[in-house]
């Protein structure tokens, strides 16, 4: 064997041992890289899914916010037809027929009070009030009708003017009305 043959075969054992090496650093490479994707495709998963949750909660979030918002506007649009309400119903009471009758009682059932004491009454009733009371009449209340009695020292007074009456009521029969306007569904 002379010296080229053995140069020859140290040439191809080395050819061979690189092809070697080469073959399992590319399959060493290719198992890596399968790792790489399989864990990017995990990554990838568990981010879609996070962005789902993130999607159903925003969505929820907003449907939640737009019934809250709508039920601010049907309240507010019920609270501006209670308010028109109660201000045709005050309209209603300046203009009663049968004042005189309503006026007078209220005196009867507090003639106690006045009798020592003071009496004003709205500009439409003065006449009334100052017939009955006489003396104890102390003039006229800014009011669309009624009666404020006073004590003698003037440290108590009843508020009888037809608004004071009507909102005390107003204020105990508020939800009969709002549910005479608006039924429960």
């Amino acid at each position: 064997m002379g010296l080229e043959t053995v140069i020859e075969e140290v040439l191809a054992r080395g050819r061979a041992e690189a092809e070697e090496i080469r073959r399992a650093a590319a399959a060493e490479c290719e198992k890596i890289l399968q790792e790489a994707r399989a864990e990017g495709a995990k990554l990838l998963a568990g981010r879609e899914q996070e962005a789902r949750l993130a999607v159903e909660r925003a969505r929820t979030q907003a449907l939640a916010r737009a019934e809250l918002e709508s039920k601010k506007i049907v309240l507010a649009a019920q609270k501006e037809v209670l308010d028109e309400v109660y201000a045709k119903a005050l309209q209603q009471l300046a203009t009663l027929g049968d004042r005189a009758v309503i006026i007078r009682a209220l005196l009867e059932a507090n003639a106690s009070e006045w009798r020592s004491g003071k009496v004003y009454a709205s500009p439409r009733d003065a006449e009334i009030v100052r017939a009955v009371v006489g003396a104890s009449y102390a003039g006229t209340i800014d009011s669309v009708g009624g009666i404020v009695v006073e004590s003698a020292d003037g440290t108590r007074r009843t508020d009888l003017r037809f608004e004071a009456l009507f909102a005390d009521v107003w204020r105990e029969s508020i939800r009969e009305v709002a549910e005479i306007l608006w039924p429960a569904r």
